[in-house]
Order: structure tokens, then sequence, then C-alpha cells
């Protein structure tokens, strides 16, 4: 039987390289300091003290805030009630 530890997730370090954007093989236990590829130090990263990039180059953007509903370009108006009837010979 072979024992495979749990992902041990944040602690290990990004899974792509925040520099780079390379994808990151984690070793189990192994806490990476720098990027293997590009060298980038990923102490600022941990710490917290430097926040990693939400989106790659080239994603969609983030959606509209909650409660702005856009409305269908074209869309018909909604129809008025009809007016009272007019008395004859007014």
């Amino acid at each position: 039987m072979c024992f495979r530890p749990a992902d041990t997730g944040a602690s290990a370090g990004p899974a792509k390289c925040p520099e780079c954007g390379k994808a990151i093989q984690a070793m189990g236990g192994i806490e990476l300091k720098s990027c293997p590829f590009c060298k980038a130090d990923f102490t600022p990263y941990l710490s917290g003290s430097k926040p990693l990039p939400n989106a790659a180059p080239g994603a969609p953007a983030a959606p509209a805030a909650p409660g702005v509903t856009p409305k269908a370009p074209g869309a018909p108006a909604a129809p008025s009630a009809p007016s009272a009837p007019k008395a004859p010979g007014a």
C-alpha cells in the first residue's frame, strides 16, 4: 500500500507562477520559495504582502455588480393602462 499525503494547499506555494504564469508541479511536503522557471521569489506572495494576480491575461472580465440589470436592446415598452372612456358630446 502506498501512502500519499493530502494536498497541502496554499502552504506548498502557488499552482501557477504569479510572474511567468507557468504551471508548477507541487512536490509533497516541499514549500517552494522561488519559481523553477523564471526564479521569481514567492516569499512576498506566501506572506500575503503582495497579492496574487486574479485573472490570467485574456480572461473575461468579472461580472457586473448584483442588482444592476441591463435592459435588453430593442425591448418594447410596457403597455399603458387604457384611458377612461369620454362622455358623448364632451
